[in-house]
């Protein structure tokens, strides 16, 4: 039974979707499309016949076009094979971790991200995603870091800069301090230049002017945390700059500030 969706019906054929997506592009005459498609002149004769029966494409004189229900569907098969693309290049990590945790409005835009790589600890590396992660952090002039556990070698590497910001939870504050208190830090505020507020995510990110990197839990973890990191994302083109400075933006204006939480919480430190 033929489909009611102009998607569905579009990518169930190959010659469809290819002629759709030119079309997205511009007006384009029949000779070439036949010349700029990996088909039979048949097929592409019969998929131009059924494209215009069911209202997606139209023939203005000598070159065909697509209809306003052909444009709409041009542009969702492009965001589609955008992210069976983004998906592609790593199905273990998305099989492996949580995206529930970041803001519904910026998981829905991760294929933005475009080319990425994951970079996994191992047996000659047991500790390279947490390296890759401080050593990124560590040579930005000012990122922007969210942060939901303590770290002595994150917190040792993070730009001690005004311009820098930083998004801690309240659980990996009070391990910090219990940290010092038991006398394994020398100072309550080791970065006292830098901008530091309260969060309540769960996964970790740094932003820099060339890079973003996350991490994120797994699905095996009982609880969304990363106590203990085992991969890291990065992905340095801009669309990816671009979502990892919103994305900060958005947590940040959501954050509460750090100073009443230590008077309430850790006076005798202060």
């Amino acid at each position: 039974m033929p489909t009611d969706s102009p998607n569905e019906f579009v990518i169930a054929s190959t010659v469809r979707t290819a002629i759709v997506q030119d079309l997205a592009d511009s007006p384009t005459t029949t000779d070439e499309l036949l010349s700029g498609i990996s088909a039979s002149s048949t097929a592409v004769y019969d998929a131009l016949s059924a494209l215009e029966e069911r209202g997606i494409a139209r023939d203005v004189g000598d070159r065909w076009a697509l209809t306003a229900q052909g444009q709409i569907a041009a542009d969702s098969i492009e965001v589609w094979q955008g992210t069976e693309s983004f998906l592609a290049t790593d199905p273990e990590y998305w099989q492996t971790h949580r995206v529930d945790v970041i803001p519904d409005p910026f998981r829905r835009r991760l294929p933005e991200l475009g080319d990425y790589e994951v970079y996994r600890d191992g047996p000659g590396e047991p500790n390279r995603a947490e390296q890759i992660a401080v050593s990124r952090m560590a040579a930005a002039d000012a990122p922007d870091i969210t942060t939901p556990f303590y770290s002595l070698n994150h917190q040792r590497n993070v730009p001690d800069t005004p311009e820098t910001r930083m998004l801690v939870t309240r659980e990996a504050t009070d391990i910090s301090v219990q940290r010092y208190r038991d006398g394994h830090r020398e100072e309550v505020e080791d970065l006292p230049a830098v901008q530091m507020r309260l969060t309540r995510c769960q996964f970790a990110t740094v932003v820099g002017d060339e890079f973003v990197l996350f991490g994120l839990p797994t699905v095996d973890a009982a609880e969304p945390t990363l106590s203990d990191t085992s991969a890291t994302l990065v992905s340095e083109t801009e669309a990816a700059v671009e979502w990892g400075k919103e994305l900060f933006e958005y947590l940040w204006e959501r954050s509460d500030p750090m100073e009443p939480y230590m008077v309430e919480h850790h006076a005798d430190v202060l």
